[in-house]
Order: C-alpha cells, then sequence, then structure tokens
C-alpha cells in the first residue's frame, strides 16, 4: 500500500518548520548600540541553468560511468563532483546507475561522526525484496541540506536538491547498507535529526514508502516527539557506537 499519509505527515512537518522559520528573527538585525548583525542564511534558492563548468562535471561523470571507470558510489564520494549534486541531471544520473545495495552518501573530508545504516526491505509477507529502489537524503552535521544554508527554497527543494544524497537497490536478500555521517537537527529547531527514505518495490511505484529514520539516542526526541513520530510514521532505531567511533543503524522496513 502506497504510504501517502506519511508523505502528507513530512509535508505538513515541513510547511509548518517553513512557516516558523520565515516568522522568525530576519537576517539583518541591530543590537542595542544599532549595529546591524547578520543571521546564517535560512534558505538558498534552487539550482538555476548548468553552468559551463557544472555541464563538463555532469559530462564527465556521465563518461565515467559509461566506460566502467567509476561507480555512483566513487562519484558521490568524489569532493570534485559535489558542485553537481544539487543538479537535477547529476541525480537523475546516479539514480539510473545505483544497480548496487551498497553506497556512500559522503566523501573522507565531510565534517561528522562515521555512520552506517543497514537492513532489509521486506514484503506484508515478511518476504525480502530484491531490486528496491531507495533514495535516502539528509542534513550535514551542522543541519543543513545545502552547503550555502539550512533548506532549499522551492517546492521540495531539500527533497530534490539535498547536497548528502544517494540511491541504491537492494540485493536478493532484500538488504542495503549506505555511509554517511550522523546528521544535525535543523538550526533553530526542536525536530529531531533524521535521515529520510523512500522506497520503491521494483515493478510497482505504487508500492512504496517515505518515511524518516530517527535515532533513538536524539536529546531532541523529547517524549512528545516520539508521540509525534509515532503518528506521523516515523522509525527511531537503537543506536549501536564502536570502540572505533563508528554508530550502527540497524533499520528494516516492511512496505
Amino acid at each position: 500500500m502506497s504510504n501517502v499519509i506519511s508523505r502528507f505527515s513530512c509535508v505538513i512537518a515541513y510547511s509548518l518548520l517553513f512557516v516558523s522559520l520565515c516568522n522568525g528573527p530576519g537576517m539583518n538585525q541591530h543590537n542595542a548600540l544599532g549595529q546591524t548583525q547578520t543571521e546564517e542564511p535560512r534558505f538558498t534558492p534552487p539550482p538555476g541553468e548548468e553552468t559551463a563548468e557544472i555541464r563538463n562535471l555532469i559530462d564527465k561523470a556521465q563518461s565515467s560511468l559509461g566506460n566502467g571507470r567509476a561507480t555512483t558510489t566513487t562519484l558521490l564520494t568524489d569532493p570534485g563532483f559535489m558542485p553537481a549534486h544539487a543538479f537535477p541531471r547529476y541525480r537523475q544520473l546516479i539514480r539510473d546507475g545505483s544497480k548496487a545495495n551498497e553506497t556512500s552518501l559522503v566523501s573522507p573530508q565531510e565534517p561528522g561522526e562515521p555512520l552506517i545504516v543497514n537492513g532489509i526491505i521486506r514484503d506484508q509477507q515478511a518476504r525480502p525484496i530484491k531490486g528496491a529502489l531507495i533514495y535516502v537524503y539528509q542534513t550535514s552535521a551542522k543541519g543543513w541540506y545545502s552547503d550555502k544554508a539550512p533548506h532549499i527554497s522551492g517546492m521540495s527543494g531539500d527533497e530534490k536538491y539535498a547536497r548528502l544524497f544517494a540511491y541504491l537497490t537492494t540485493n536478493q536478500d532484500g538488504q542495503y547498507e549506505i555511509r554517511t555521517i550522523r546528521p544535525a537537527g535543523y538550526p533553530n529547531s526542536n525536530l529531531p535529526a533524521h535521515i529520510h527514505i523512500e522506497i520503491k518495490a521494483p515493478g510497482n511505484e505504487r508500492t512504496s514508502l517515505i518515511s524518516e529514520i530517527l535515532f533513538d539516542d536524539d536529546p531532541r526526541l523529547t517524549k512528545e516527539m516520539r508521540e509525534r513520530a509515532l503518528r506521523e510514521k516515523l522509525f527511531i532505531f537503537p543506536v549501536k557506537r564502536e570502540a572505533n567511533g563508528v554508530q550502527r543503524v540497524k533499520a528494516d522496513f516492511k512496505l
């Protein structure tokens, strides 16, 4: 069954966040001495037309994938391609080429605590689903979707253009694994940190799940927020911290 309620809940939550941010203090404030103080930006526009530099980057990525010199994971983890991440043609290229069940969202230079999320996607009869397409996107360690601002403006701007994103496809046992960093919650907000996840069954786009991965040890995950997550069909998972500093989350889903 298509998770329409979950998508609606996410849209409502984002809309409320947008309103609260827009109704908050402006970017420029005055202190007691009348001096102007500039706050961090809240929104950045979505990408416009491809510049010559971006066009060449995406063409290079396409060529590297086509001749087998690169995989979608090597492209996503290469800092040189980061400027292209927000552009639709690059994102479509990653989606079309994501056949593996493991990938990474971050380059080695990305700040943050290492996090590995893995699990199994099953159907309603608890059978593993082979070939399910998974899309994940998240904030950085400072709570930003873009490198220019916390949020990207426009309808579903964060979903469409988030800098840290990936596509992957479950294997024959329904397994997937993503390597990333622990995301932070939005600045000037009490919403818990999360990873957005969208899952589509092969051959049936109507059998899907749109939800979020939340972390049980998040200090923002108050009793009220836990109740809200339950109502909105979001998923809270325990976090295992290993001696080497890597955090692990086991996140299974059922379509």
